[in-house]
Parts: structure tokens; C-alpha cells; sequence
């Protein structure tokens, strides 16, 4: 059993590598759900993890440089001890750098060979002598911008050919900064005053977020979020600030009749029924029946009883749940996740140029699925956390010139403070992470014509 924060990286690094299909969450639950380690070296271990992922680029980049035979001669294991130990010497005040050193090889004798742990020892001295290597003088702009951000050239390359130089240099550091801890306020049992009352003393920078009414942003809790007695009274929700105008868009009456198509573990359900005040009826739909199961537990603990879960894949099957038709139906679309890398940098290095098109034909299969359950009159919203025209405009595009009985709408009733710096002359709302400090995300509202 695992039983300190460096051999706990180790372990959920190279598990995360070897299966593409893996994504951090899965691995980090199944892996950290074996080991008992003490708050401060869990901390510790899931720095290392996000901080490696983050800045990964950076530092092959400052491997290759000292690794005489090149990074691609490399062990996997001994590469996964390098980047766990560089990220401390490069990127950690509070680490010495001998205790970065040491038990990096220590961990490559027990983990590879003795001879490997000679190798990372080497390597590692030579960082220590020269801080300032390698230079990037030698690099283009694309190359020294994927460099110094941790991004993938070809999603820099592909940026840089939409926003031009500059906008892209501002968006990948942004991407690459460690995202403030957002929720949402549940307004069934609590208001964002009182809720900040009873969150101050725990955490550190308190402050409201600037367009969601109900939003709190913050950094260093005292104890983990999950343990927090705010959080098992169930007075709040985690959830970006961007996440959260997706309910404000879809503005349902106490007494609609709501369908939430993809709704995962529950976040935007939860916003609903309580914009919905508890009332009417809200399903809330995934093809993953685990996922439901999370979700009613999730609905448990903030007191939320108006939805019914149906597991479903809407483009294979028709439910009789959905024969009566809905108010408003959400589609919150699987997608590439490129527009909230700030807060899972493990995406870029999971999601390839090739799987944009994959994407999108998804996507417009289950909004074409969904158009069906809305009621003539009724809304359709359809929103992605990518930031890619692919599986954003061009899918709302391709959908309506097959839908004649659907039109867009504006997107908000109520236009709230703020949110007119990212509704986009086509009435999509699409905020960025480097112009108004929340995720990148994407949502368009139709309505269904009266025929």
C-alpha cells in the first residue's frame, strides 16, 4: 500500500498514462481510496499530481535538454520520478531541494533499478547547477508559447490561427492558472449572505462572483470542502461561475416541466430545482445509471425532491417519461472539456486535433434526440465546456437549418450585470478564461415554434 504523497503521484501518474481512455477523477478515486495518508501528505500528493499535469510540457522540455540520449530513450517510470521531482525543484519554494532529490531516487531504486536511480540522480544535480537552462532562444513563438504554458502545439497552433498571437499567449496562461474554488449558493436553505457569514472563517480571499447571483469564489479552505459542516447541511453546490448562467438562461416557473438530458452527477439539476423552488418536475437523464445514482444522493443532501432520474440514452431509445413533452429541455453536451483545462489539466494531454469531429457528431445527435421532447413554445438549450467552434456555433448551425420549427432566442430574459461582455453578436454565450475570469464555455437557447 502506498504510503507517502510522492509514492502516491508516482502511482496515480503513470496509471493515468497507461490508459488512454483514463481520466484523473477515475484514476485519483480508485487509486486514493486504498491509501490512508494524513491531510498533509494527501495535499502534497495531489499537488504533485495537478502541478506535473499543469506544467508537463515545461518540464520534458527541461528533461530532453539534460537527458543526454533525449527524453524519448527514457523509462516511462523514471520519466513519471523526473517530472514529479522537477516540478519541486522548479516550481515548489517549500520543498528542499535534497528531500526532491533524495527520495526521487530512492523511489526510482525501488520502482525501476539501482542503475536508474544513478541516472535520476545525475540528471537532477545538473538541473540544480543550472537553473536557467535550457534556454528557449532557439524556439519559435508557437513552440516557446506551448513551452512556457504547458499546452499542446497543435492546440496552440490551432488557437493562434483563430485569435491570432497575442489573444492565444493570453489564453493559455490563463488555462494554465490554478482556478479559484467556485460555488453555488442553494437558495432552498440559505441566501449568499449568510452563506459567506459561515464560509469566511474557513477559507481565505471570500468574494462574490461578478455575474452569477449566487456565486462564492475562494482559495485555501481549511479543511477539505467535503468536510466542511456548510457542505453537509447541504447549503451549497460546487460549481464554476459559468455553469452557473446556465440555469439563469433556461429560467424555469415553479410549476415547469424540465428535462435535463445529460446531467451527470447533478449541477445544473440542482440549480434548477431550486430556481424551480422545489416545485414542478425535473428529470434529469444520462446514459450512466452510476452517475444517477450519485446524483439522488447529491439531490439528498440539498434537500431537493422534485426530480425523477431516468437512465436513458435519448438517440437509441424513447422513454415514456418523455411523451408529454417538457418547458424546457437542457442538452449540456459531452464535448472535448478545452475550455476548463485550468481545473483539469489532464484534458490536454487526453484530447487530440482528431477528436473534434467525433465530438460533434455526437453532439448534434443528441440535440437533434432532444428537440423531440420539447413542447411547442418551450426552450432548448444546448451548452459545451469547450471553447472550439466545432462542437459550439457550428453545431447550433448545423442544427437548425434541419430544424425549421426551432429559432434561437436571447439568451437571457433578464440580461444579469455583467454578462454582456460575452454574449456574442449571434446571442451565444460564450465566456473565456482570460476575459472574464470564469471557464470557457459555450450555451445557445432556442425556442420551438408554435405549429
Amino acid at each position: 500500500m502506498t504510503q507517502d504523497a510522492r509514492s502516491l503521484a508516482f502511482e496515480i501518474l503513470t496509471t493515468f498514462d497507461k490508459n488512454a481512455a483514463a481520466t484523473l477523477d477515475t484514476v485519483m478515486d480508485r487509486i486514493t481510496g486504498k491509501v490512508e495518508l494524513d491531510r498533509r501528505e494527501m495535499g502534497l500528493a495531489n499537488a504533485l499530481v495537478y502541478g506535473v499535469l499543469r506544467h508537463r510540457s515545461r518540464l520534458d522540455y527541461t528533461i530532453d535538454h539534460f537527458a543526454v540520449k533525449g527524453i524519448a530513450k527514457i523509462d516511462k517510470k523514471v520519466l513519471a520520478i523526473l517530472r514529479i521531482a522537477l516540478f519541486q525543484l522548479r516550481f515548489m519554494d517549500r520543498i528542499p531541494e535534497s528531500a526532491a532529490v533524495n527520495t526521487a531516487v530512492e523511489l526510482a531504486k525501488i520502482q525501476v533499478s539501482e542503475e536508474s536511480g544513478g541516472f535520476v540522480n545525475a540528471l537532477l544535480r545538473n538541473c540544480l547547477r543550472e537553473p536557467e537552462q535550457p534556454s528557449l532562444t532557439d524556439l519559435t513563438p508557437e513552440e516557446e508559447l506551448a513551452v512556457t504554458t504547458s499546452m499542446p502545439l497543435w492546440l496552440v497552433e490551432k488557437w493562434i490561427a483563430r485569435m491570432g498571437l497575442e489573444e492565444t499567449a493570453a489564453l493559455c496562461h490563463a488555462s494554465n492558472e490554478i482556478a479559484p474554488i467556485t460555488v453555488r449558493t442553494n437558495t432552498l436553505k440559505t441566501t449568499r449572505e449568510a452563506l459567506t457569514e459561515r464560509l469566511v472563517p474557513q477559507v481565505e480571499t471570500l468574494i462574490p462572483t461578478p455575474v452569477s447571483p449566487l456565486g462564492l469564489s475562494f482559495t485555501s479552505p481549511k479543511v477539505p470542502i467535503f468536510d466542511m459542516d456548510v457542505f453537509k447541511e447541504g447549503l451549497f453546490q460546487v460549481q464554476d461561475e459559468a455553469a452557473q448562467l446556465i440555469a439563469l438562461m433556461i429560467n424555469p416557473s415553479q410549476g415547469s416541466r424540465v428535462l435535463d438530458v445529460c446531467a451527470g452527477v447533478g449541477g445544473k439539476s440542482g440549480h434548477l430545482a431550486q430556481m424551480m423552488e422545489n416545485q414542478g418536475q425535473l428529470v434529469s437523464m444520462d446514459v450512466e445509471a452510476y452517475k444517477l445514482e450519485s446524483l439522488a444522493r447529491e439531490m439528498k443532501r440539498l434537500g431537493i425532491t422534485n426530480i425523477t432520474t431516468q437512465a436513458c440514452d435519448l438517440t437509441r431509445e424513447s422513454p415514456e417519461i418523455i411523451a408529454d413533452g417538457f418547458d424546457a429541455v437542457l442538452v449540456d453536451a459531452p464535448c472535448s472539456g478545452l475550455g476548463v483545462i485550468r481545473r483539469n489539466p489532464d484534458t490536454k494531454w487526453k484530447y487530440f486535433k482528431r477528436n473534434a469531429t467525433r465530438h460533434a457528431k455526437k453532439q448534434k445527435s443528441i440535440l437533434s434526440a432532444a428537440a423531440r421532447c420539447v413542447r411547442p413554445g418551450g426552450t432548448l438549450i444546448y451548452a459545451v465546456c469547450s471553447i472550439e467552434p466545432e462542437e459550439n456555433g457550428a453545431v447550433v448551425e448545423a442544427f437548425l437549418e434541419k430544424h425549421a420549427d426551432f429559432r434561437m432566442m436571447e439568451p437571457f430574459d433578464t440580461v444579469p450585470k455583467g454578462a454582456e461582455a460575452f454574449i456574442t453578436p449571434e446571442g451565444y454565450v460564450a465566456p473565456l478564461p482570460h476575459k472574464n475570469g470564469m471557464d470557457g464555455f459555450f450555451a445557445a437557447r432556442m425556442v420551438r415554434v408554435n405549429k
